[in-house]
Formats: structure tokens, C-alpha cells, sequence
């Protein structure tokens, strides 16, 4: 009896295909792999070049709202002028805000 040689070919044919299979996706993986590793790369760059930019606007904010600079443009430039008398005090008798309040709850009562 003589073997036929089919059966082998197609085995042979069999497992190239799979290898093959097997090495384009390994690649495709490879290249997916690399283009991801890229884009993390970009990604991670904005991230650091946006947290400067915010690291700079928090210091151009904190310099323009500094208390100096705010009172350097109110006085040149709005004219303002720095109070030199102290603030008026303004002195309430409790037993008035009681009697009052007293009044307020009898009337919506």
C-alpha cells in the first residue's frame, strides 16, 4: 500500500497558515503597540505643556491681584485716594434690636 501524499501537503499547508497567521498579527500587534506607545507620548507632552500654562496664568493672576499693584492703578489711575480717617464705627443698643425684633414677631404673628 502506498501512502498518498495529500494528507501531508495539507498538513504542511495547515501549519504555514497558521504560522503565518500567527507572525502578521505578532507585527499588527507590534505596530499597534508602537502607535499607542507614540500618541501616550504626545498625550503625556500637552499634558505637561497645559499644566505650565497653568502654573503661568495662576502667577500672571497673582500678579496682577496683588494688593499693590491693585492699589498703585486705583490711585493713578482712577484717581482714588487712600482713606487717612479711620472707618466710621457705628454703635446699636441691644435692648433696641430686641424690642424691635419683639415688634416684627407680634406683627406677622
Amino acid at each position: 500500500m502506498k501512502k498518498s501524499a495529500k494528507p501531508a501537503i495539507l498538513t504542511v499547508l495547515i501549519l504555514l497558515l497558521v504560522a503565518t497567521t500567527l507572525v502578521l498579527s505578532n507585527v499588527g500587534l507590534r505596530f499597534k503597540y508602537e502607535e499607542l506607545v507614540r500618541k501616550k507620548v504626545e498625550l503625556d507632552k500637552k499634558l505637561k505643556d497645559q499644566r505650565t500654562k497653568k502654573v503661568n496664568l495662576i502667577a500672571g493672576y497673582q500678579a496682577v491681584s496683588s494688593e499693590n499693584k491693585i492699589v498703585s492703578i486705583a490711585e493713578s489711575k482712577l484717581g482714588m485716594v487712600r482713606r487717612t480717617q479711620p472707618k466710621i464705627i457705628v454703635n446699636v443698643n441691644k435692648k433696641l434690636i430686641a424690642e424691635v425684633n419683639e415688634k416684627l414677631k407680634a406683627k406677622y404673628e
